[in-house]
Formats: C-alpha cells, structure tokens, sequence
C-alpha cells in the first residue's frame, strides 16, 4: 500500500511542465528533425545543436575538420568507403557517441539520402586527383556532388559546404580543374544556397604536395620541373586554417551560398617553394629542367603502376598552372583566421624527413633565407 501510495506521489508531481525533454523535435524548411537540445559548456563531451555529416572525412583534409567539429561539441555522421581499421584514429576525435560511421558508396543515391535526412550541415570533401577504373573524374567530382546536393535539397538540410578548388575553371588545360568547376555548378543547380570553398594547393603532415617533393630528395640529379618552376607560381594553404575555415562556415549562416577562395599569406615561385622544402629537409637543392613531351612520356608509363600514381599527365598540368585569386571573393580573412606562414610550420610538418645530417642546421638562419625568396 505505501509502495502504491509514493507511485502515485510521484506520477502526480511529475508533470509535463516540470520535465527538461531530452529529445526535441525541430523543422528546418519543413522537415521532420529529431536532434539532441545543446547542452553542455563547449567541448568534445557537449553537444554543440549540430549535426553534420561530412562526406570525404577519412581524406587528408578530413581528419583535420573532423578534429575541429569534434572539439566543439559537434555530432558527426561519417560515410567511409575503406577499410573499418583506416577510421580508428577518427573515433578519438569526439566523445563516445558523437562520431557515427557508416559504409556507403557514392554512387549509392538511397545511401547518400540516409546519410544526410537528420542533419543540418553536410560537408562534401570528396575530391579525387586522379581518375580509376572505379570513379572518373565527372564521377567523383561532379555526378557525385550532385547527388549529395540533391539530397540535401530533397531533405531540407539547411547548410551544404562543398570543396572545390582553386583555378577550377571550365576552360582549363587540366580535366581534374575542369571537372572542379562543373562540380560547382551542378552543386549549384540543386542547391542555390550552397557555400563553394577554393582553397590552394593544402599542406600539411599527411599531405601529397610537400611531401611529394620532399621525397624527390632521393633522385641522383635533383627535381625535375618544367621551366625549371620558374613560371608558375604557389600560394600555399595550411590545412589547419582550412579545418578552422570549414568549421567557422558551419556556425555562421552569413556564409551561406557565397565562394570563398582560401590561400596562404605568402605566394612563392614553384622552383623557390621547392628549394624552401629542401632546406627545411636540410638537403641540397638541385633542379633541371625537363621538356613537357619527355615527361609525358614518361608519366604516361609510370601513371598506370602502383595503388597511388607518383604523378600524371593531368596532375603535372596543374602543378604548372599559376594559383589565380578573384579579389572580390571573400577569404580567410573574412573569417577572422590568421594565416599560417610556412616559415612557422615548416619544421614540424616535414620533420620527417630531416636526418642525423641536418642537426647543426641553422634554421634562423633558414627562415631568413625563405622569407627573401617569396615574391
């Protein structure tokens, strides 16, 4: 009886009004979206009210923005398309439960429309510098995109951020710039209000720029450019002001349907960017010039061999191609991110590839010699 009696206490005291609901369930353009409420004080263990999913994340690029949204408190649907064991160094990224993984296949359209119906932010990284038996270039770049655009629209998701890149244009001598920029357009076509990011050539630790000079290091007659790198010139982007960028667009709706053009501080001949990686390796810098048809010789037999192409015609189109920027476009600085110089990042992101013999190095020494050779 006094069993019954405190049940029915408590079932009168616990009325609706009294009660913090744990789910809510929120439209956003009509749709039907359950979510978590915000809670917490910031931090990888809240819940920061977003939900993204990021498509590309287990990339080069997405472990860093992945990092970023999870130290926010943001929860994170991630499509992957390799091995399970290749995604184990993302789930540290967020607290238990904030990072959700699941197979898909991008030309899977019922897969990709699963992924994004609970989201209110989609981030395509997606981007393939080389084209496969798998997925061309107007597959990985453009077909894809637009499925994951149209399904955005189809479900309501209010932000969709797309990767693209700096130079794409439809006119371009490169097929992956061309593709770039048809992905844009299509994007465009079936999300109006999508925010297009341009970033430069990206480096960092993990990345296949700086490191694929660097490793040049072991050729006997130095590294082979065209013109000797001397008409082409870079403006190099750190990946963690990329993560920060992406990031930043998520929680600010003013960034919504615009182009954003990201680069770094400094612009560089490509021949003094690449004798500013050796001297950082703290190797000897030497180049020579090689003629376009002999390296397209050559490429055209070394491109087909290994999982990885070291190089491809396409890819060596544009290596030579001069970053372009468009003034009125807004950029890092809209953002309110610094840029980080490769003078100040340097060291640590190719690391490892100085040896014993660079240990009396003089890296001010270094730094001084970089800063004269920027343009």
């Amino acid at each position: 009886m006094m069993l019954r009696l405190c049940r029915r206490e408590l079932s009168d005291t616990l009325t609706a009004s009294s009660l913090r609901p744990v789910l809510c369930s929120s439209s956003v353009n009509d749709r039907k979206l359950h979510q978590l409420v915000k809670s917490g004080r910031g931090g990888r263990s809240s819940y920061s009210g977003i939900l993204a999913t990021v498509f590309g994340g287990t990339g080069f690029t997405g472990r860093y923005v992945i990092n970023r949204l999870g130290r926010v408190g943001t929860q994170i649907m991630l499509p992957f398309r390799c091995d399970e064991y290749d995604t184990k160094h993302l789930r540290l990224m967020g607290d238990l439960g904030q990072i959700m993984f699941r197979q898909f296949h991008l030309k899977d359209k019922n897969a990709i429309s699963d992924l994004v119906k609970h989201s209110n932010v989609v981030i395509n990284l997606i981007g393939q510098d080389w084209q496969t038996r798998n997925f061309t270039f107007e597959e990985a770049n453009v077909e894809g995109p637009r499925a994951i655009a149209r399904a955005c629209r189809d479900h309501g998701v209010k932000r969709l951020i797309h990767i693209s890149a700096l130079n794409a244009d439809k006119n371009s001598n490169s097929h992956w710039l061309r593709s770039k920029a048809a992905g844009e357009e299509a994007v465009k076509e079936e999300f109006p209000d999508a925010t297009i990011v341009r970033p430069a050539d990206i480096f960092g630790q993990e990345d296949r720029f700086f490191n694929y000079y660097a490793e040049l290091k072991i050729l006997p007659f130095g590294v082979p450019l065209l013109d000797s790198g001397l008409k082409t010139t870079k403006i190099p982007l750190y990946v963690a002001d990329f993560a920060k960028a992406i990031a930043k667009m998520t929680t600010d709706d003013t960034t919504a349907g615009k182009t954003f053009e990201l680069y770094g501080p400094h612009e560089y001949f490509l021949h003094d960017l690449v004798g500013t990686i050796f001297m950082y390796c703290g190797r000897e810098f030497r180049t020579f010039n090689l003629p376009r048809r002999i390296f397209n010789f050559l490429l055209a037999i070394t491109e087909t061999t290994g999982y990885i192409p070291w190089l491809t015609r396409d890819k060596l189109i544009t290596q030579n191609i001069s970053d372009r920027i468009t003034p009125e476009l807004p950029g890092l600085e809209d953002l309110g991110i610094e840029k980080t110089s490769v003078d100040k990042i340097a060291t640590f992101v190719l690391r490892r590839h100085v040896g014993v013999h660079a240990a009396d190095v003089d890296w001010d020494h270094v730094r001084k010699l970089n800063s004269q050779s920027r343009i």
